[in-house]
C-alpha cells in the first residue's frame, strides 16, 4: 500500500479532530475521499487489485458508504458539535448552518439537504459496481453485500422522509 493512501487517511481523521465543516460538495468529497474511499483503496490493494480503474470505484464505494453514514448521523453529529452536510447546499435551502447547528431540528429543508447527499450517495455506489464486478470472484460477495447494506441505510432514511435528525436509520 502506498504510503500517501493511509496519510491521507490519518489527514481525514486530523480534519474531524479539528471540527473542520465543509462548504461544498467538492470539500466534503475531499473529506469522504481521505477517511472512506482510502479504505476502499486499501481493500482493493490488499485484495492484490490495482488497475486505476477499479481503485477508482473502490474510492467511489467508500465515498457513497461516507455519505450514507453523514446523512444517516446528521442529528447525531450535531448534538456532538459537527456538522458534515454541505453548508452551500444548507444556505440554498434556508438553513443558516450555525443557527441551525446551535438548535437542530429537522424540517422539510433539511429534508433537501439529505435526499441530495443520498443522491450523490446512490450516483457513487451505481457507479463502484464496475470496479466490484473486477474484483477477484472470491471478494466479490463480501463487498457487494457491503455497497448493498450501507446504500440500504440511505433507503431507510428516505423511508423515515429523510429525517435523520430525530432517529436514526438501522437495517438489519
Amino acid at each position: 500500500i502506498p504510503r500517501a493512501v493511509p496519510q491521507a487517511l490519518l489527514e481525514g481523521f486530523a480534519w474531524d479532530r479539528a471540527g473542520r465543516r465543509y462548504e461544498t460538495l467538492a470539500d466534503l468529497t475531499a473529506y469522504a475521499a481521505r477517511v472512506a474511499g482510502t479504505v476502499g483503496a486499501m481493500m482493493a490493494l490488499l485484495m492484490d487489485e490495482r488497475r486505476p480503474e477499479v481503485l477508482a470505484r473502490a474510492c467511489d464505494l467508500g465515498v457513497a458508504m461516507q455519505f450514507s453514514n453523514i446523512a444517516r448521523d446528521v442529528g447525531e453529529d450535531a448534538r456532538a458539535g459537527r456538522l458534515y452536510l454541505p453548508q452551500e447546499w444548507m444556505r440554498e435551502a434556508g438553513l443558516d448552518p450555525a443557527a441551525w447547528l446551535a438548535a437542530p431540528v429537522f424540517d422539510a429543508r433539511l429534508a433537501g439537504v439529505v435526499r441530495r447527499l443520498l443522491g450523490r450517495a446512490e450516483a457513487l455506489y451505481h457507479r463502484s459496481e464496475s470496479g466490484i464486478a473486477r474484483l477477484p470472484l472470491s471478494c466479490r460477495p463480501g463487498i457487494g453485500a457491503a455497497r448493498w447494506i450501507y446504500a440500504e441505510i440511505g433507503h431507510e432514511v428516505a423511508r423515515q422522509g429523510f429525517d435523520s435528525v430525530s432517529r436514526r436509520a438501522v437495517v438489519s
